[in-house]
């Protein structure tokens, strides 16, 4: 857990492979979003990272982000 505690506050960026797992809007083959999202929370028991977005939230493992 204390690894993933260092992730809280700061800003993220998501590798390709969290990328494909981001909801597909509507009639687009592209997902139309800023890679930026600042970890706000640890899900304790999935033991991932909670990320805020402009517009949306994701839940991802530690391994799916680069810290900027």
């Amino acid at each position: 857990m204390k690894v993933l505690e260092r992730y809280v506050g700061r800003c993220v960026r998501l590798k390709a492979s969290a990328i494909g797992v981001l909801p597909r809007r509507r009639g687009r083959e592209a997902v139309d979003f800023d890679n930026c999202f600042l970890v706000a929370a640890i899900s304790r028991e999935m033991k991932k990272l909670v990320c805020y977005g402009a517009n949306m939230c994701i839940t991802v493992a530690a391994a799916d982000v680069v810290l900027i």
